[in-house]
């Protein structure tokens, strides 16, 4: 029943992957449980699972190659400097760590602000805010 509606209502495909793109995420994560699939339009793998009750998003070539994570930080996981310098603007509501196969690696937060309204918000991997707008629930990424 699960995959009817990811396949009908939301579109996902949960195609498996190849052994090569399976192997590059046992070496990446191989603490990874409760692993979901899904096959992107461009090809690419999704894998959506959990590292130490931690829910992450990693992307890969069909190749093995892995792209980026997503990491879904808790407020106590965040540096102490980095949580302070956005609780300026107002409540964090989400915090997104993304590192990529580049080496680079930033940060997404959804902040509310004391009107309510929400923002995204993406940060250098210190905290230092790079752009800043406003969030549409009604939109979705």
């Amino acid at each position: 029943m699960k995959e009817i509606i990811q396949k009908y209502i939301f579109h996902i495909k949960n195609t498996p992957p190849g052994s090569k793109v399976l192997n590059c995420l046992a070496q990446h994560f191989p603490e990874a449980t409760n692993i979901e699939w899904s096959n992107e339009k461009d090809g690419v793998f999704e894998a959506i699972f959990r590292v130490n009750g931690i829910e992450q998003i990693a992307w890969f070539e069909k190749t093995g190659f892995w792209l980026k994570t997503e990491t879904n930080f808790t407020l106590g996981m965040l540096d102490e400097s980095i949580r302070l310098k956005l609780e300026q603007y107002g409540q964090i509501m989400s915090s997104i760590f993304i590192e990529r196969a580049n080496g680079d690696s930033e940060y997404e937060f959804i902040i509310r602000d004391n009107f309510q309204v929400r923002h995204v918000f993406i940060t250098d991997n210190t905290g230092n805010v790079r752009d800043r707008q406003n969030f549409d629930e009604n939109e979705l990424r």
